[in-house]
C-alpha cells in the first residue's frame, strides 16, 4: 500500500524527532552539579568537580561509617574508600582512632567526565590535641570547648571514638559559640548523650560567660533525638521556646530534665540584672520553678573576687539529692546552696570563702555529692579565684547530712596545685580508683594548655589530654571535660 506524500512526511518527521530525542538522551544528559552525601545520617551536597576536601560535621569509630549517595543514578560510577557503591551505599569500617582515620578517597563517572575528592574524616579547624599515659578508670572522656562548637569522646589509650564540630564563619574567633557539657546518661538500661548548641536565633542574647541555646539529645549512635528550649515559667515571665543556658542540665529520662535559662534579665529592686532560674521539667509539664529573684538575701553574699552589679549570683550547676532537693552552686558567690523545689526555699548554704584555708573555695564548678558506705559527701572544682596566690584545687567536703550540710571534714585531693583556671572546669573523685580533673579555661603564660587529667589515688597524674596551642589567648580552651563509665 503507497503512504501519501503528507503521511511519509509525517513518518519521516516522526522517526527524525524520536532518534534526536535519544541521540541527545544518550549523548548529552546533563551533568550533576553536586553529589548528594549523606554520611551516619548527616547530609552534605559535594558541589562538582570538587576543588578541595569534604570535611565532616561527625563521626564516630566505634560503629561503621554508612555512606549514601542520594543521587546515585546520576552516575554512572562510584567508588568509595575502593568499595564500589552498588545501590547508592556502603558501610565503611574506619580506625579505632579517628585521628588517623586520614582521607576517604571517593571517585565517581559520569556520560562525560571522572572524578574525584576526599572525605576528611578528622576535620579542619580541629584543634591539635595529644596524650600521655594511660587512663585507669573505666570509661571515656567527655570534652566540650568555650568557643568551639566541638564536642570529643576520648578512650584510656587517648584515642578520638567520636567528635561533632560545627564551625561557623565566626570560627578560630572568640565571637564563635561553643558546644558545652557534652554528656553521658543511662536510663532504664540505655544510653543516651547530650550537650549544649548554640541557637541562632538567640544570638542577640550572648553574654560573656552564657550561650543562649538548647538542649541536644542523641541516642546511643549520636542520632538526634530531641531539641530542648526552656518551657514557659511558672509566673509567666520567661517565655515558651526560650533560650537554655549551657552550664549544666540534670537528666532524669528523655522526658524529665532540669535546665536553667539563659541570660534572664529582671528587675530588682529598681535595677535590671542578669539572673539564675531553673525549672524543673516532667512530660513537657514544668513542675517546679525557681528565681533567684525571690531570695534577696543573694544580694548580701557577693564574693569580692567578682563584680555582682549585673551578672550577681552566675549559677553554673546542679546536682539532686536522694530526697529530690537540689544542690546548687553559684560562682560569683562563691556559694553552695541546698534549695527545696517545691517551696523554692534555700534551706542551707555554704559559703566557701568563710571555710577552714586547707579546704576554702571561690568562682567553684561543677558541685557533686556523693554518698558511699553510708557517708556523704560534696565535691567541687576550686577555681581559686579569690586564693592569694590564685590556685585551683580538688575539694571534698564531708558533711554531716544532706539536711543541714554540715561540713565534717574538708580537703583538698589534688596535693600539688601549681595550675590556675580562672572559669570553667570539673573535678570527679572516683574514691580509690583515683579522680580526674577537667581544667577548664586558663590564661596562664607557659602552663595553660590541659584539657583533662586522671590521677591514681594517691594523687600521681597517669593520663593527660592537652592541646598543641600554648597561646594564653587561645580559642581552644574546654569548658568541661569529665569521665563517664
Amino acid at each position: 500500500m503507497m503512504l501519501s506524500s503528507k503521511l511519509r512526511t509525517l513518518v519521516l518527521a516522526l522517526v527524525t524527532l524520536c532518534f534526536v530525542s535519544c541521540e541527545t538522551s544518550n549523548n548529552h544528559a546533563p551533568e550533576p552539579a553536586v553529589m548528594c552525601l549523606e554520611v551516619n545520617g548527616e547530609h552534605y551536597d559535594v558541589p562538582l568537580p570538587c576543588n578541595g576536601n569534604l570535611n565532616l560535621r561527625t563521626l564516630c569509630s566505634e560503629f561503621a561509617a554508612d555512606i549514601k549517595v542520594l543521587n546515585y543514578s546520576d552516575f554512572s560510577s562510584i567508588t568509595i574508600a575502593d568499595k564500589s557503591v552498588i545501590n547508592g551505599a556502603i558501610s565503611y569500617t574506619l580506625p579505632t582512632d579517628l585521628t588517623t582515620a586520614g582521607y576517604i578517597p571517593v571517585d565517581y563517572t559520569t556520560a562525560t567526565q571522572h572524578g574525584s575528592f576526599l572525605i576528611n574524616a578528622y576535620p579542619e579547624g580541629i584543634p591539635g590535641i595529644t596524650h600521655q599515659g594511660k587512663g585507669q578508670i573505666p570509661g571515656h572522656f567527655y570534652l566540650s570547648f568555650i568557643y568551639q562548637p566541638l564536642i570529643m569522646k576520648y578512650d584510656n589509650d587517648g584515642r578520638l571514638l567520636y567528635y561533632r564540630f560545627e564551625p561557623t564563619e565566626a570560627n578560630g574567633t572568640f565571637d564563635e559559640l561553643g558546644f558545652w557539657d557534652f554528656k553521658k546518661h543511662i536510663f532504664s538500661g540505655k544510653t543516651y548523650y547530650s550537650y549544649h548548641a548554640p541557637d541562632p536565633k538567640f544570638s542577640d542574647r550572648a553574654f560573656t560567660g552564657y550561650v543562649p541555646g538548647m538542649r541536644i539529645l542523641l541516642d546511643d549512635h549520636y542520632n538526634p533525638v530531641d531539641t530542648i528550649h526552656a518551657l514557659r515559667s511558672l509566673d509567666g515571665y520567661l517565655p515558651e521556646g526560650s533560650p537554655l543556658d549551657g552550664h549544666d542540665f540534670y537528666f532524669f529520662s528523655p522526658t524529665h530534665w532540669i535546665a536553667s535559662g539563659s541570660y534572664v534579665e529582671r528587675e530588682i529592686d529598681g535595677t535590671t540584672r542578669a539572673v539564675a532560674y531553673l525549672q524543673e521539667v516532667d512530660h513537657g509539664q514544668v513542675v517546679c520553678d525557681w528565681w533567684s529573684t525571690d531570695h534577696d538575701e543573694l544580694l548580701e553574699w557577693g564574693s569580692p573576687a567578682f563584680d555582682t552589679s549585673f551578672d550577681y549570683v552566675h549559677f553554673n550547676s546542679i546536682d539532686v539529692f536522694p530526697n529530690g532537693n537540689w544542690l546548687v552552686s553559684f560562682r560569683a558567690l562563691s556559694s553552695v546552696v541546698c534549695v527545696n523545689p517545691h517551696d523554692g526555699s534555700i534551706l542551707w548554704r555554704i559559703n566557701g570563702e568563710a571555710l577552714d584555708p586547707s579546704y576554702s573555695f571561690s568562682g567553684q564548678h561543677y558541685v557533686r555529692y556523693h554518698k558511699d558506705k553510708g557517708k556523704e559527701s560534696i565535691t567541687l572544682f576550686d577555681n581559686g579565684n579569690a586564693h592569694d596566690p590564685s590556685v585551683t584545687r580538688a575539694i571534698r567536703l564531708d558533711i554531716n547530712n544532706i539536711d543541714d550540710g554540715e561540713i565534717l571534714n574538708g580537703r583538698n585531693r589534688l596535693h600539688v596545685g601549681d595550675y590556675f583556671t580562672q572559669a570553667c572546669g570539673a573535678f570527679q573523685d572516683f574514691g580509690s580508683r583515683g579522680f580526674v580533673m577537667g581544667w577548664g579555661w586558663s590564661t596562664q603564660v607557659g602552663n595553660c594548655t590541659r584539657l583533662v587529667s586522671e590521677y591514681d589515688a594517691d594523687g600521681n597524674k597517669i593520663f593527660l589530654l592537652n592541646r598543641t596551642d600554648e597561646d594564653p589567648n587561645s580559642v581552644n580552651p574546654s569548658y568541661r571535660c569529665v569521665k563517664y563509665e
